[in-house]
């Protein structure tokens, strides 16, 4: 891969993200319950704008993330396409007395990214999102749409640069029963001044602790790291390497997602093997912003 890499020279970039869940959410009471249910405020979801949220059990762990925004007189509600059933089937378990529809729109829409694009497409549905760190545009379309003359990420450029951002996936770093403060999302997905919602209780103690099981860190892993798999110090399990992604104009080492637990969050090397001196052993290191 050459170092002309598009989205990364801030030249426009479009990235494929369907398949995705796609739920509208109508109905009167769509603004409050969907409050009650995600850790953002729910205002932050506009005509122009989504916002990014998580969706927690009643011990303040994922069950799962999306972004939502305001569509006429309802939400669309976007989420990794692993959650379909688990994701309606956790909305409607609250549904009791709430005037709210959810609908699984999911085979009706393509869900695109635009990365460094300077307008919004005419004739398209857009909203402002950061998936990849940086403010880019979420296109929903009926159909297969490119924009004539921008390229399309491939799935490697895609896992490059969510790796290079620190960004998490849902099935990679995220999944269930986890905190999203271990997964460093809780400056983007929790709001601490809005109202009352499924696992605050617990997402609030654990601010005023500010402590975390883990961490989520970039590293520099050896060449043919196969994740996941563990990382050690001092012969101790001491994290675990999620995703590694080839390094551009670089042979002798890879770029990874992954976590350190807290005891080792100062800790700068480690080992993918249990000691120092096991054959087959290889340094990690942190690999600093």
């Amino acid at each position: 891969m050459s170092t002309a890499f598009p989205g990364l020279d801030r030249s426009p970039l479009q990235i494929p993200l369907s398949p995705r869940v796609v739920l509208r959410m109508s109905g009167p009471d769509r603004f409050r319950f969907l409050s009650g249910q995600v850790t953002q405020d729910v205002s932050l979801a506009t005509e122009t704008e989504a916002a990014y949220a998580c969706v927690l059990n009643a011990k303040g762990q994922l069950d799962a993330t999306c972004h939502i925004r305001s569509c006429e007189d309802s939400y669309l509600i976007d989420a990794p396409i692993e959650l379909r059933e688990h994701l309606m089937s956790r909305l409607e378990r609250y549904l009791i007395a709430d005037d709210v529809e959810i609908e699984d729109e999911s085979d009706h829409w393509v869900v695109t990214h635009l990365l460094n694009h300077p307008e919004r497409p005419i004739n398209e549905l857009s909203w402002l999102t950061k998936r990849l760190g940086e403010q880019g545009l979420d296109i929903f379309s009926r159909s297969e749409s490119e924009i004539e003359g921008l390229p399309i990420a491939t799935d490697e450029q895609y896992e490059y640069l969510r790796t290079l951002h620190g960004i998490p996936k849902w099935g990679s770093e995220l999944d269930f029963g986890q905190m999203p403060q271990e997964a460093g999302i809780e400056n983007e997905t929790i709001s601490y001044s809005k109202g009352c919602y499924i696992g605050q209780e617990v997402i609030s103690r654990m601010k005023r602790a500010g402590k975390v099981p883990r961490y989520l860190t970039k590293f520099i892993v050896p060449p043919g790291t196969n994740p996941p798999c563990t990382i050690y110090h001092n012969g101790v399990p001491a994290g675990e390497i999620t995703t590694v992604v080839d390094l551009l104009a670089a042979e002798s080492a890879s770029l990874a997602l992954g976590y350190r637990r807290r005891k080792f969050k100062d800790t700068e090397s480690f080992d993918l093997q249990p000691g120092t001196e096991a054959p087959g052993s290889f340094q990690v290191t942190v690999r600093t912003p």
